[in-house]
């Protein structure tokens, strides 16, 4: 059985991909323009026709390519020369398609002062796909606030935060928020946005949260995050949901995160989830570690599936407790979010349905290293190491003579 799966794993690593180019012509970004090469990102991108790549060599010292404003309008693949080696950037980066579904990825680069961002809906038809990956926003913010875009950001540094309407986040670190707002253009009904095993920590203010869902028009995957809310007393949220879509064809879920207030001052509210009337979440698993103001975990609107969630300081509102949603005792955090205190009642506190267990097979530890996704599988984010295959995804239960299907999300270059 062992065989056969890592058989299957292996094919689909090949088979599948986020984005793959043929036929296309390499242009070369370096120092000068030296040796029939271009001197700017910008110079290569009007001289490329659409599905072209631009290899871009870091120059020495870590010294940046100034761009100013950087205009994307075709698909197009900007990729680091050296494997593990950022180039730098000094720019702001605008996509405007100029024709539905184009294609944009961009792998291995330092942007230093601006941000990623959309500034026109992508024409009607296709969407436009927008891959950031082990990518490091040093001062900006990835934002596609405009319809019919597919953002997929992972194993990527983000500066102060990741707005999207559609697509997915996935083992970023992300020095504020990740939120996602309603896209007009979705038009699947059972889809499901994942955010799975990112870090974010942000200045909590108002009803904001460290993940803020404001959309309609999708389900949603919250899993293994950690968030750590800065501030002073009774600021920020931990997870904050603010509507969902309407409809019971799918299940919202929100499994194995941590929420931390670290500076001693009193978080507002951990866990706020308030979604439509006629919808299915289930919330498992989950850990806040700090004080608190006005709730732990605050639940209202649709149906609600609550089992197994923690709290330094522990109260729930809005579902019934079945008695196994407690306050964690001797729960203590690193700066991951690792739980370091071995008398915790989180280790081994989880769900205990062997589908939700971890990896060495032992019962669910609450919180964000409990599970199939633990934390460890996205970090450390290494430059010498930048992930190829950015999720895998299997069934949490295997029955004898049952069937596997196994999926990876990677992309080869």
């Amino acid at each position: 059985m062992t065989q056969k799966l890592t058989t299957a794993i292996l094919f689909l690593l090949f088979a599948t991909s986020i984005s793959k180019q043929t036929n296309a012509t390499d242009l070369v970004v370096n120092t000068g323009g030296a040796g029939g090469t271009y001197a700017s990102l910008n110079a290569a991108i009007a001289a490329a026709s659409s599905g072209d790549r631009i290899i871009v060599y870091p120059q020495a010292n870590s010294a940046s390519y100034s761009e100013g404003t950087i205009s994307i309008t075709k698909s197009l693949q900007i990729l680091s020369a050296n494997e593990g080696a950022y180039y730098a950037i000094d720019g702001n980066i605008n996509v405007a398609p100029s024709t539905a579904g184009i294609t944009v990825t961009i792998i291995g680069m330092k942007l230093l002062t601006g941000g990623i961002q959309s500034t026109i809906a992508s024409p009607t038809g296709a969407r436009s796909i927008i891959n950031i990956l082990n990518d490091s926003i040093v001062n900006g913010a990835v934002t596609f606030s405009h319809n019919n875009y597919n953002v997929t950001a992972a194993s990527s540094y983000l500066g102060t935060g990741f707005s999207f309407l559609f697509g997915k986040a996935l083992g970023n670190a992300v020095n504020g928020p990740i939120s996602v707002s309603t896209d007009a253009s979705v038009n699947n009904p059972t889809d499901t946005l994942l955010i799975i095993g990112n870090k974010c920590g942000y200045y909590g203010g108002g009803n904001n949260g460290g993940i803020n869902w404001s959309s309609t028009s999708q389900f949603f995957s919250m899993q293994n995050n950690f968030i750590q809310v800065a501030g002073g007393a009774a600021t920020g949220y931990g997870i904050w949901v603010s509507s969902s879509k309407n409809s019971l064809s799918g299940t919202n879920t929100i499994y194995n995160n941590t929420v931390a207030k670290p500076n001693g001052a009193q978080i507002a509210y951990a866990y706020t989830v308030n979604t439509a009337g006629t919808s299915n979440t289930d919330i498992q698993n989950n850990l806040y570690v700090g004080s608190i103001w006005y709730g732990t975990y605050i639940f209202a609107g649709g149906n609600f599936n609550v089992h197994y969630n923690y709290g330094t300081n522990f109260t729930m509102s809005g579902v019934t407790n079945d008695g196994t949603n407690i306050a964690a005792t001797s729960t203590t955090l690193n700066s991951e979010g690792l739980v370091t205190s071995v008398g915790s009642n989180t280790i081994n506190g989880g769900t205990v349905d062997s589908a939700f267990a971890d990896i060495n097979l032992t019962r669910n530890d609450v919180g964000c290293y409990g599970g199939s996704y633990t934390l460890d599988n996205f970090f450390p984010i290494t430059a010498n190491d930048w992930a190829r295959v950015i999720l895998v995804t299997a069934p949490r239960r295997v029955l004898v003579n049952g069937t596997i299907n196994v999926k990876a999300i990677g992309y080869d270059k």
